[in-house]
């Protein structure tokens, strides 16, 4: 099969997708509540959305982790983010993205499930009978395999990042904060740098207010809430130079967020 980009008629009003012509209004476009990196056939599955969960979950985990980061209140034990890695970020995001799946969205599935694996992983780290930290004989050599594995995971988002530059300005935003704090988590089991570990915590907290809000963006509507999300989508680059996307058209008595 011959590969074809993504395009859009000189009119507007068509998109064409592996070489087929689809109208535009008929299409899903990029938008964060619904973790839709762009133009997108819709499914033939008819279920509820499960993005706002699994955005829910990965935000909490990521802002508790990263308050204890910062070491907010004095505080540097993460043990109590343990039960919510295991079950809300850990079990409850892969379902979410096993439920992606099911609505033909890979890359909400993909995001989804691997950070479900990710926290349910790092709750192991705090679990005793799972002998993951106590195996190591010294502190260097376990700060050594804790930066291999926030590496891995660094090289894992930098793809999801790569697969959202042409989605909306915020859920690109959300997934380069994602891979700002695992670079400075990476640096700081690499070099004992503690201010990396603050940074990241910092960076974190930033990603799991904005993952919350992609969630907000994929629940309110103009039937449950007077405040809606208009998404801004990423500029346009092309033959004739870069530009922005059209602006979708709104009402008057909407109050949007961005």
């Amino acid at each position: 099969m011959k590969a074809s980009k993504i395009e859009e008629s000189s009119d507007g009003n068509y998109v064409y997708l592996d070489n087929k012509k689809f109208v535009k209004s008929d299409l899903i476009k990029a938008f964060g509540g619904a973790m839709n990196p762009g133009w997108a056939v819709p499914s033939v599955h008819k279920f509820g959305n499960p993005a706002p969960l699994g955005l829910s979950a990965f935000a909490y985990c990521t802002f508790v982790s990263s308050l204890i980061n910062i070491g907010t209140r004095g505080t540097h034990n993460d043990s109590v983010n343990t039960g919510a890695a295991l079950f809300y970020g850990g079990f409850i995001q892969m379902v979410a993205g096993l439920w992606e799946f099911s609505l033909e969205n890979a890359f909400g599935g993909l995001a989804f499930c691997s950070f479900g694996g990710y926290w349910m992983s790092a709750a192991t780290l705090k679990i005793p009978w799972f002998n993951a930290t106590a195996s190591y004989a010294t502190e260097h050599e376990l700060n050594n395999a804790m930066g291999f594995f926030y590496l891995g995971w660094l090289m894992f988002t930098l793809l999801l990042v790569l697969c959202t530059v042409k989605s909306t300005v915020l859920f690109f935003l959300l997934f380069v904060l994602v891979f700002l704090r695992l670079m400075l988590l990476t640096i700081f089991r690499f070099y004992d740098l503690h201010s990396c570990e603050v940074g990241a915590g910092v960076i974190g907290v930033m990603a799991a207010l904005l993952a919350w809000y992609h969630a907000y963006a994929g629940l309110a509507t103009r039937q449950n809430s007077y405040y809606v999300v208009d998404p801004i989508a990423m500029p346009i680059i092309s033959m004739n130079g870069l530009r922005r996307a059209a602006p979708k058209d709104s009402q008057e008595d909407d109050i949007e967020l961005e």
